[in-house]
Parts: structure tokens; C-alpha cells; sequence
């Protein structure tokens, strides 16, 4: 993540991706989910646009993703590795297999009571016998920004806010009909002393048809006290519930420096489906 971050943080994560067990503090299953914290099936939670982690918008192109699905494929379940989501919570995923192989989308809400810091998700593929078949790590993307004691700038999930999740890179032979069950676990941290500050922001988002399909174009803002590099975007379309969409990400990179308080204007590559609303998070590496 281009982000300036503690060493041992980065050190953490990676160790909590290859190994199983997390601790977080207990949450309450909200609807949509069951108490085992597994997406429900046929669920019709609305997650709003504003309740959503990044700058979100309404899809300017009609005609697709008017579901009410929480998870597809309908039936494959998604359970917490603990039993049940505590903290951060699955709220939908989407497993779709392209020719690449298969790709994982997920949204994620934190029902904790403080920050989820730089806050991942893995994710665990199980066969029809139990087996396991592989297993991915993700980073939840929030497009929220605190800075700790030291001036370290870090990303965290706030409270109550959805963060997205994609994991593109999955094993290529492996394929939906094989798969069992999923589970999950979400390693993040609560950092003490930490104070929220203005980041990136995504303004005048719009959706624009192509013809390759439709892409987005909008403006990032540099809302920070210091120039960034290599500013980037990333936008998921999602359904009429928040559930992120299997048509991939639209995303948007350039290389140059913007100054504080200077403007970007992207157009981003194009998806198939928009979706009914979308939700953008824009990045940038921020000097030591």
C-alpha cells in the first residue's frame, strides 16, 4: 500500500495472512448477515451510498445490477474461521470466474466501537471434501487516513463505514464448481493516539459510456498538508445493496506529483456492468 507506514505493521499483516488466528472485539450481526457471520442468502440489506467507504455516486448508465443479492454465487457460504464475524463484519462478496481464473469481491463493514488500522482481508477456499484448495489476502480499502504520534500517516476502517475488498490473483486452475465453502478471518489493529486526517478526495463523479463499455471520470483532490506522488483510483461498481459487482474494478494512474490542494482529472478504464451505484477510492504515495 503506498502509503508511509510502520515497518513492524507491514511485518504483522503479512504474518497474520499466513496464520489463522485474530482477536477482535464482539459485534452484532446486522441484517443481511447471519450469526455465524456468514453472508445471508436472498438477503435484501440496503447498504447506502453513504454509508459506503469511499466517495460514492449513482451509475449513469441504465440498465443492469438491479438485484438484491449479497453474495454470488447464491448458496456458496463465507464464514468467519472463528465462527462469527466480530468487529469487522462480511456484509456481500461476489466470486466470479473469468478466463484468468477466479476473482473475489467483498464489502466490509466495521460494527467495532473504534478504527480498524490497516485492515485486511483473507479469504480461504475450501472443496466439496472439506479440502483446502488455496487461500488470498486483500487489503480493505477505506480511503481513510489518521496520523499517529510520530507523524506516521496510516489507513483505517472507521466505524461503521463499508470498506472493499478484491482479490484478483487467485489460484487460475481453481474453479467455482469445485468449491465447497469459503471462510475468512480480518487482521487489522487498534492504534491508540491516533487523529483523523483530510486525505485524497474524489469529486464530480460521473458515469460516461464507451466503447469498450462505461468508465467513470471525476476529479482527486489532494487534501493533505503535503505534495503525493503516482495518484491513483480505483472504482467499484456494486448492486442496489452494496454488494461489489463481478464486471472487475475501473481503475485510473498517472506517475506525476500533485501539490496540496491540486486537482487530478481522470477517466478511467471501462467495465461491463456500472452497476447501481459505485464507490471510489483514490490513493497516492506520500513521501517519508
Amino acid at each position: 500500500m503506498p502509503l508511509k507506514l510502520l515497518p513492524f505493521l507491514f511485518r504483522a499483516i503479512a504474518l497474520v495472512i499466513l496464520s489463522l488466528p485474530l482477536a477482535c472485539t464482539r459485534s452484532t450481526p446486522d441484517q443481511g448477515t447471519d450469526s455465524g457471520g456468514s453472508v445471508s442468502q436472498g438477503g435484501d440489506a440496503s447498504v447506502t451510498s453513504g454509508a459506503l467507504g469511499g466517495s460514492a455516486g449513482h451509475g449513469g448508465v441504465a440498465g443492469q445490477s438491479g438485484d438484491d443479492l449479497l453474495s454470488v454465487p447464491q448458496g456458496l457460504s463465507n464464514t468467519n474461521v472463528n465462527g462469527e464475524d466480530v468487529g469487522l463484519t462480511l456484509v456481500a462478496f461476489t466470486l466470479v470466474q473469468v478466463t484468468s481464473g477466479p476473482k473475489l469481491y467483498a464489502s466490509v463493514r466495521n460494527d467495532g466501537d473504534t478504527p480498524a488500522c490497516e485492515a485486511g482481508m483473507t479469504t480461504y477456499f475450501y472443496d466439496k471434501n472439506d479440502q483446502a484448495i488455496t487461500s488470498s489476502g486483500s487489503v480493505l480499502r477505506s480511503g481513510r487516513l489518521y496520523r499517529m504520534d510520530d507523524g506516521t500517516i496510516i489507513s483505517c476502517v472507521d466505524p461503521g463505514q463499508v470498506a472493499m475488498a478484491a482479490s484478483t490473483d487467485l489460484l487460475a486452475s481453481m474453479t467455482i464448481d469445485q468449491l465447497g465453502y469459503l471462510k475468512h478471518l480480518f487482521p487489522s489493529f487498534t492504534v491508540p493516539g491516533i487523529v483523523p486526517i483530510p486525505g485524497l478526495s474524489v469529486s464530480d463523479l460521473q458515469t460516461i459510456v464507451t466503447n469498450t463499455g462505461a468508465a467513470y471520470t471525476g476529479n482527486i483532490i489532494n487534501g493533505l498538508d503535503s505534495t503525493v506522488s503516482a495518484p491513483s483510483v480505483t472504482i467499484f461498481p456494486v448492486n442496489r445493496v452494496g454488494r461489489p459487482l463481478g464486471a472487475a474494478m475501473a481503475t485510473s494512474s498517472e506517475t506525476f506529483d500533485l501539490q496540496p490542494g491540486g486537482t487530478w482529472a481522470f477517466t478511467t478504464s471501462a467495465v461491463d456492468d456500472p452497476g447501481a451505484n459505485f464507490v471510489a477510492y483514490p490513493i497516492a504515495t506520500i513521501p517519508n
